[in-house]
């Protein structure tokens, strides 16, 4: 099979030194943010905005393009079902649409903010920016920190605002069809499969996904354990929605909501721990690790505290 050809060639040439944020491949100058779609309504201007910041991270070499290529190729075979005359068997294909490009808008401004050097509040999307500028992972995990930020932390947050705040509220029969979209997005990951491996493997030039997928017979046991990993997450994700759509207190709701967001972490720090573990045995210390505050991730510009004349100011 080969790659989608949406967006450029970029094979990952080797670094001497890691990469902070703000940094890039050359003396181009900083990436061009302004125009790129970073707020989607829909999952044709999520394509949009995924695309055209994946081609200018790609230009520069930076490893943050590689989820993003992943997400791109979702997202599109998304808008290929949308489509359809018959949607693909979706019930509620106008929410889904609406919801893929909400769902996106998460990812972007996580790269966004993370290309500005502004602190991320979610651990998930730390590791999932950091690691990867650093050049510290190789292309598959990449891959996967960004799939499990995206899903582990985003999807369910989203999913709840969506369902939450409609007018009139959801009543049960409508819960049930969007529970039936939200479950058939998993053949739409199943198809996405084989191109993503072959993505990592001959545009990003994963050595480990390679090396995996010459063993006689491995592809259809990755494919099957790839998506059931995904199964699983996302089985958790709709749990923790309907646990928040049934919270009685504030408590209870805040309850999940760090629920979600410790897991996503834990799950990001596992994804990285190979790189922590070496750097234990050598002595040093691990590269970047959970328990650091957004303030204090590499890269990380602080803005100063507001003073008395700049709050007059504004007021004024």
């Amino acid at each position: 099979m080969t790659v989608s050809p949406a967006t450029p060639s970029a094979h990952r040439k080797q670094r001497s030194q890691p990469v902070h944020l703000h940094e890039t491949q050359d003396a181009q100058g900083p990436i061009q943010l302004d125009d790129v779609l970073w707020n989607p309504v829909d999952a044709e201007e999520a394509l949009e905005g995924l695309e055209k910041i994946l081609g200018r991270l790609n230009a520069r070499n930076d490893s943050r393009a590689i989820f993003l290529d992943i997400y791109a190729i979702v997202t599109r075979r998304v808008v290929q079902l949308l489509k359809r005359p018959d949607a693909g068997g979706l019930l509620e294909p106008e929410w889904l649409d609406h919801l893929t490009g909400r769902f996106a808008e998460e990812a972007l401004i996580a790269v966004r903010d993370s290309l500005k050097n502004l602190p991320l509040p979610t651990a998930a999307w730390r590791f999932a920016t950091h690691y990867p500028a650093q050049r510290l992972t190789q292309p598959y995990q990449d891959a996967l920190l960004g799939v499990s930020a995206h899903i582990n932390h985003d999807l369910g947050m989203v999913v709840y605002d969506n369902i939450a705040h409609q007018s009139p509220p959801v009543d049960a029969r409508r819960l049930a069809r969007y529970r039936h979209d939200y479950f058939l997005v998993n053949e739409i990951l199943r198809s996405c499969i084989p191109e993503c491996l072959d993505l990592l493997a001959e545009r990003y030039r994963c050595t480990s996904t390679k090396l995996l997928l010459l063993v006689p017979f491995s592809r259809p046991v990755v494919e099957r354990a790839v998506m059931q990993m995904l199964i699983v997450w996302r089985q958790r994700v709709w749990e923790n929605v309907v646990a928040m759509l049934e919270a009685q207190t504030p408590e209870e709701h805040q309850a999940v909501v760090e629920r979600v967001r410790t897991t996503s972490g834990r799950i990001a720090q596992a994804l990285c721990a190979d790189k922590a573990l070496w750097r234990t045995v050598l002595g040093k210390a691990p590269p970047f690790s959970l328990t650091l505050s957004p303030e204090e991730w590499p890269g990380v510009v602080v803005a100063p505290p507001a003073t008395d004349a700049d709050v007059s100011a504004r007021a004024s």
